[in-house]
């Protein structure tokens, strides 16, 4: 074969390879037009096709997914900040309405949170930003026994430095004001735990302050103890005030026969001036042992309503009768009690009531005395205002009045300011109010003393009592 024809066969293999490729290329790109075309027209023939998803749709559906995800978080956010909110609310609503007072001392003791208690029971308006220095000042911390334990600011710093808590004591606190109270104290350090993860407890320790008002409590305890120191004095003292008692009877007896005795025989006046001497200090010690032992025996009060101005009328006028040179006895109202008032009945045993009133009336007459003002006429008032629970009986008189250091001794058997006098007729008149269920307080400066009784109203009392046996005044 000539090299011509074999050039001629290879050119034609060549084209009808071509030609074979071309048609399977047409016949290809045919078979995928109408597939095509089938999925645009068939909306089920999808399920028939290939099981592999378009790229388009994974990207749309997890772009979709993610927007939920990214609501449900910020759902989640919301709910967490209101959460937060709510507790933040909770604890100072709880904070403001606790009895107890709260202070929050930072590490350098500088008080970072105080609660309205705590600022009431300390006398700030707002003690924020203040040491421990400033806000406690020289008030020292004490046991319930009365040791001494240091300086409150001090013992802030010990117990900032160490994280050691300090329970139970107490704090003798002058306010800036100058009133006196005794506050209970307890310290609680805050460490980096209660302040969650993350925390460094060097630098995070802080100090809970707590504190509690004893003012009132510890003046009911004083009162209570007070009460119970003198019924054991009155225990122990009766049977001797009463073997006394029968030897002044005695001795008064005696005397009086002496008394008569030298009245019908010659005698000098002054043997009849020692007779009449032993019968007055008879009397006198007599008249102090009667009270004693009043004082001493259990008082058996009968209470029932009592007509309050007709009585202390009586004794202001059987005072009158007695030699009181230079002193008037008047009601504060111009003698007479107001028509509004003239009605007003207490609970009281109208005898025990009526001593009451003649040892107050009796004890501003002998301040008077004593303090001998010659410039001028001493007065002893008599002053009663009412309230819806009591009446408020003032006796006020214009005598040197008591001095401050000794004004919580009076009411002290055989305690007295005067030059003479038992001291028994204060303590006889607290005994007797405690036993009609009220007070006795006293008021004193310069220009004299007032000592005012409470009372609880006799229609009051009947009414709480659910008006059962209302007994005849």
């Amino acid at each position: 074969m000539s090299p011509t024809s074999l050039n001629l066969i290879v050119f034609v293999s060549i084209g009808l390879a071509l030609l074979c490729l071309l048609g399977i290329a047409m016949y290809v790109i045919h078979r995928l037009s109408r597939r095509a075309d089938s999925r645009r027209t068939s909306p089920g023939a999808e399920s028939h096709g290939s099981a592999w998803p378009t790229p388009p749709g994974v990207l749309v559906d997890m772009v979709s997914r993610l927007k939920r995800q990214e609501q449900e978080l910020e759902v989640l956010r919301r709910e967490a900040r209101r959460r937060d909110q709510d507790s933040l609310r909770i604890s100072r609503n709880l904070l403001s309405h606790l009895p107890s007072g709260v202070i929050f001392f930072d590490r350098q003791a500088i008080v970072q949170q105080a609660n309205p208690a705590a600022r009431a029971a300390l006398g700030f308006a707002s003690p924020q930003g203040l040491r421990a220095a400033e806000l406690f000042r020289s008030a020292e911390v004490c046991e319930a026994d009365g040791s001494l334990l240091g300086p409150a600011a001090v013992l802030v710093q010990q117990a900032l430095a160490t994280g050691q808590a300090l329970q139970r004591k107490e704090l003798e606190y002058q306010t800036p004001a100058g009133e006196v109270r005794r506050l209970g104290l307890t310290f609680s350090p805050v460490a980096a735990a209660a302040l969650g993860p993350g925390h460094i407890r060097e630098e995070d320790l802080g100090l809970i302050c707590l504190l509690t008002d004893l003012t009132a409590i510890r003046a009911l305890e004083a009162e209570l103890q007070r009460r119970q120191n003198l019924a054991s004095l009155g225990e122990m003292a009766a049977g001797i005030a009463h073997e006394f008692k029968n030897a002044l009877a005695t001795i008064s007896g005696y005397a009086q026969m002496l008394t008569a005795g030298l009245a019908v025989s010659p005698a000098s006046s002054d043997q009849r001036l020692y007779a009449d001497r032993i019968l007055e200090q008879t009397a006198a010690l007599s008249q102090m042992v009667g009270e004693f032992l009043l004082f001493a025996r259990p008082l058996d009060a009968h209470l029932e309503p009592v007509a309050l101005y007709p009585l202390l009328r009586e004794c202001l006028e059987e005072l009158q009768g007695q030699e009181w040179p230079g002193v008037e006895f008047t009601f504060a109202s111009g003698g007479e009690p107001q028509p509004a008032d003239s009605s007003c009945r207490i609970m009281a045993d109208p005898v025990l009531i009526k001593r009451v009133w003649l040892n107050l009336l009796r004890n501003g007459a002998e301040a008077i005395m004593e303090a001998a003002r010659p410039d001028r006429r001493g007065e002893v008032t008599v002053r009663v205002a009412t309230d819806a629970m009591a009446a408020h009986v003032s006796i006020a008189d214009t005598g040197a009045g008591v001095p401050p250091d000794l004004a919580d001794k009076i009411f002290i058997p055989f305690f007295t300011t005067k030059s003479t006098g038992s001291g028994l007729g204060l303590a006889v008149v607290y005994k007797i109010t405690a036993a009609h269920h009220g007070t006795v307080s006293l008021a004193s400066n310069a220009g004299g003393a007032i000592f005012t009784v409470t009372l609880p109203l006799a229609e009051r009392a009947l009414n709480a009592a659910g008006g059962a046996g209302h007994p005849a005044s």
